[in-house]
């Protein structure tokens, strides 16, 4: 069977148009707050305003009929970043040949092309899981640690040391969290407006003997719903909670949290903190003429000479990059 040829342009542009980005990403968080653009660069220099760069500044009151003094700009500093590749193949002709006999599936070309559109979703659905998993990634540590098949390097997005925190006996309920909470604020001069956080740092709160004697007084209950908003109303931070899990395989992958367990990062802003940088991949490079762009993510099919195979591709290259770092606190808390 030539699984290959049942799949002619019109069909993977057909992959190309139906994929549906916004459901395969709507539960992720990471993705939202750097959200994927195209740029035509492998590598990126980023022009980052220094710290303390975004103090105001101000012109000197002159007399009239004099010249006007020079100014200065501010402080920039740039860091280099290159992007990572991602990418996954599936081998259909023996997963297919395999399914066809095993569940008793005719050979008609329909079942074939919707088996192989099922692959190539999956796979543009797990390059897009990588690119959040790193965008959660530099969201909680500030860098990308990558270790994994063949690519060995670490990405650190120079967040000033005075920005990390660390907060500690936030299990123990008579430790004054709110307390915490109000110099983290004050120390980022009353900028910080969103948290992002896990359920464990959540159950510390919810835990937390100073808010359960104020929900008594106003006769409630420590809910989930109520400790935030009262901590928004108080100190003026929203709490966000990232509670997403990922696998590295579908049989037999290990789930684990995407966002750490023990870590808040606060944000002076609640809208996004950079952009995730996509640029083309290898096989669009290489101008394959069975290659075609979904979105952020290209998919490419070759036939294999021996064993006769066909293969389906997924490729991502790209970055999640902050806009301004400044703009970021990361407190490890403490049992």
């Amino acid at each position: 069977m030539d699984y290959l040829g049942l799949l002619k342009g019109e069909q993977w542009l057909a992959i190309s148009e139906d994929f549906d980005y916004v459901r395969a990403t709507r539960d992720f968080v990471g993705l939202k707050l750097f959200p994927m653009v195209r740029t035509d660069n492998m590598k990126l220099a980023i022009a980052q305003l220094a710290e303390g760069s975004d103090v105001p500044v101000m012109a000197l009151v002159h007399a009239l009929d004099t010249e006007a003094k020079i100014g200065d700009r501010p402080d920039y500093e740039e860091i280099r970043y290159e992007l990572l590749l991602v990418k996954e193949k599936l081998n259909q002709g023996e997963a297919l040949r395999k399914k066809l006999k095993d569940m008793g599936m005719s050979n008609t070309e329909k079942t074939i092309i919707n088996e192989v559109y099922n692959d190539a979703s999956n796979l543009i659905a797990k390059v897009l899981t990588r690119f959040e998993v790193m965008a959660l990634e530099a969201l909680a540590t500030g860098k990308l640690t990558i270790d994994e098949n063949n690519a060995k390097v670490v990405i650190d997005y120079k967040i000033p040391a005075k920005h990390f925190l660390t907060v500690s006996g936030w299990s123990t309920a008579s430790t004054d969290i709110l307390g915490d909470l109000i110099k983290i604020k004050r120390n980022s001069k009353n900028k910080i407006v969103r948290a992002y956080t896990s359920e464990d740092v959540i159950g510390y709160i919810l835990n937390n003997a100073k808010l359960a004697e104020i929900a008594a007084k106003q006769g409630t209950y420590v809910t989930e719903d109520w400790a935030l908003t009262y901590i928004q109303n108080l100190i003026g931070i929203e709490f966000v909670v990232i509670d997403e899990t990922y696998k590295d395989r579908y049989q037999n992958g290990t789930e684990r949290n995407a966002y750490p367990s023990n870590v808040i990062t606060f944000a002076t802003t609640d809208g996004v903190l950079g952009r995730t940088f996509m640029t083309s991949t290898p096989s669009e490079d290489c101008q394959l003429s069975n290659s075609t762009r979904t979105g952020f993510v290209s998919i490419d099919q070759w036939l294999g000479d021996d064993p006769k195979t066909v293969w389906t591709e997924a490729e991502g290259l790209g970055l999640p990059v902050y806009s301004d770092v400044n703009k970021i606190y990361i407190c490890k808390v403490g049992a």
